[in-house]
């Protein structure tokens, strides 16, 4: 007994605090992880980067402002409030991707602009495809919401070039979601097997009134690849070469226009023929626009 009574209070001493005594712990703290090296780029909105030399920074247009590159997504913030962050942090290169710059021109901005006539015309070969399998010779489409001709006029020589007999739809309506939605649910009651809009809330209004009558909507970007012309801009940028006061266009032939994202109800032949005409774009063997 007395053995076990001098153990136990040789067990105690060797404690920090006693056997009855408050217990006291050492943190040790990890250092704080050094940050990444590379050109530190800002990326406001749903763009991919993925560049070497370069680190991303998601934020903000305020919280990213001082990044040596800004990248903002059209629709994320207006050209003029970009060429005002502009004019506030002169020794940043800003880049709105997806819109131009135009009237807003400044030597730190760069508008980055994909070309919406060929991802129109894509629309139309998916159009005519769909038109193909679903009503032959005698098969509608639609293009709804805001009058816009020239990318009507290319969607329509999509379809037409897929199928020389479909009738292509002109369903204009203002911008406001709502109308857009009754637009893309007019032309489906007057036999359009597929609508498409430019975008924005518009084409998320009429796409949504598409699917409630299982038909198929298609938008603009769906045929559009942001990453392709961020990816030229920033890695100019990793190597010195930074652009300001114009606006840069990207098309098929730089692999800015091809497939993106497709309707799942889109049959998977007509899916392919779709990529097949965006490589014919991009090689010239198909006329642009």
């Amino acid at each position: 007994m007395r053995a076990a009574l001098i153990a136990l209070a040789l067990l105690c001493a060797g404690t920090a605090a006693g056997c009855g005594g408050a217990r006291t712990t050492t943190t040790v703290r990890a250092p704080a992880p050094k940050p990444a090296a590379g050109l530190r780029v800002g990326v406001v909105g749903p763009l991919e980067l993925n560049v070497a030399g370069a680190v991303a920074e998601h934020g903000t247009l305020a919280e990213v402002s001082g990044d040596a590159v800004v990248l903002v997504a059209a629709g994320m913030a207006s050209v003029a409030a970009v060429a005002a962050a502009a004019d506030a942090h002169p020794a940043t290169h800003f880049a709105l991707v997806g819109a131009a710059s135009k009237g807003h021109n400044r030597p730190n901005l760069v508008g980055l602009v994909l070309n919406d006539q060929e991802a129109a015309l894509l629309g139309g070969v998916v159009a005519g495809g769909v038109a193909t399998a679903e009503g032959g010779l005698g098969a509608r489409v639609a293009w709804v919401g805001p009058e816009e001709r020239s990318l009507a006029r290319a969607y329509a020589r999509g379809a037409q070039d897929v199928q020389p007999g479909t009738t292509v739809l002109r369903f204009w309506s203002s911008d406001l979601p709502a109308a857009c939605k009754e637009a893309a649910l007019g032309a489906i009651a007057h036999g359009a097997v597929v609508v498409m809009a430019h975008g924005g809330l518009c084409a998320d209004a009429a796409i949504a009134g598409a699917h409630q009558q299982n038909r198929i909507g298609l938008r603009v970007s769906d045929f559009e690849l942001p990453s392709v012309a961020v990816g030229v801009l920033v890695r100019d940028a990793v190597a010195g070469i930074n652009r300001g006061g114009e606006d840069l266009v990207f098309g098929a032939a730089s692999g800015a226009i091809g497939v993106l994202h497709l309707d799942r109800r889109i049959p998977t032949d007509v899916a392919t023929r779709a990529r097949t005409a965006a490589q014919e774009l991009a090689s010239g063997l198909r006329p642009s626009p």
